[in-house]
């Protein structure tokens, strides 16, 4: 990874106030400056799997 992030976490949670207990858990538990989140509304692919040819 390289850029504006050092660790990316990728957690699934039933609900925003399942997600806002994760986080509050989260930065009382590490010594944190900056963290940013980002959403998903809804599930367009499941996998990041790609196809690759055969030999």
């Amino acid at each position: 990874m390289a850029g504006d992030y050092d660790y990316l976490l990728r957690v699934l949670v039933k609900d925003i106030p399942s997600y806002d207990k994760f986080y509050k858990r989260l930065i009382s538990a590490t010594a944190l400056t900056d963290v940013t989140s980002n959403f998903a509304m809804e599930q367009i692919k499941w996998t990041t799997e790609l196809p690759l040819p055969s030999e």
